[in-house]
């Protein structure tokens, strides 16, 4: 049943594609409070953003946070822009821990390319879910233009694992681990 459930999460957030373990035990499972924080980073960070320049308001960025950790993904015009955004980010918006970078150089990226990632990331996600050796709620997917973000708060088995299988999944082009890991120390 729990399987059935975790299924129908997924497929309910195509959008997103990502669904999160908020209750229990589990040191990688995040609170409906961090949760709601994680929203309001993204909210604010994209309106900073948004807001340091007509440009960047130009560009195409998604911008992703789990427990702090802010994911910026999309295209900006120049690498200057890149910056500025990363810039705007550590300056301006409290509750950022860390920065994961990942804007690229290059054109708008089309309608059917972002429909395109959406699906290949329900595909990871899904993939990850029904996986054996990772906690597919404890990780969320990031996509865009065939590369696949992966976030959340693991072990380093557990990343790797999540890696193996979003790396298994046909369409995937590349694989990013943008995760927090729970043995950072070992």
């Amino acid at each position: 049943m729990l399987m059935l459930l975790r299924g129908l999460c997924v497929v309910l957030a195509l959008g997103a594609v990502s669904c999160a373990t908020i209750t229990g035990s589990d040191p990688g499972a995040r609170t409906p409070g961090v949760i709601l924080d994680d929203e309001g980073i993204e909210r604010t960070v994209a309106g900073v953003i948004r807001n340091t320049s007509e440009a960047l308001r130009d560009s195409q960025i998604r911008v992703t946070s789990f427990n702090g950790v802010v994911l910026l993904t999309g295209l900006v015009a120049d690498e200057s822009l890149k910056q500025a955004a990363r810039q705007a980010v550590e300056q301006r918006v409290r509750k950022v821990r860390r920065i994961h970078n990942e804007l690229e150089v290059g054109p708008p990226v089309t309608t059917v390319s972002r429909i395109n990632d959406r699906w290949l990331g329900t595909k990871v996600k899904t993939s990850l879910v029904a996986s054996e050796e990772v906690d597919g709620d404890r990780v969320m997917v990031v996509t865009r233009d065939g590369v696949v973000y992966l976030m959340g708060l693991v072990s380093r088995v557990e990343g790797d694992s999540a890696a193996d299988v979003a790396r298994s999944v046909v369409g995937v082009q590349k694989v990013v681990k943008a995760f927090e890991y729970l043995d950072a120390g070992r």
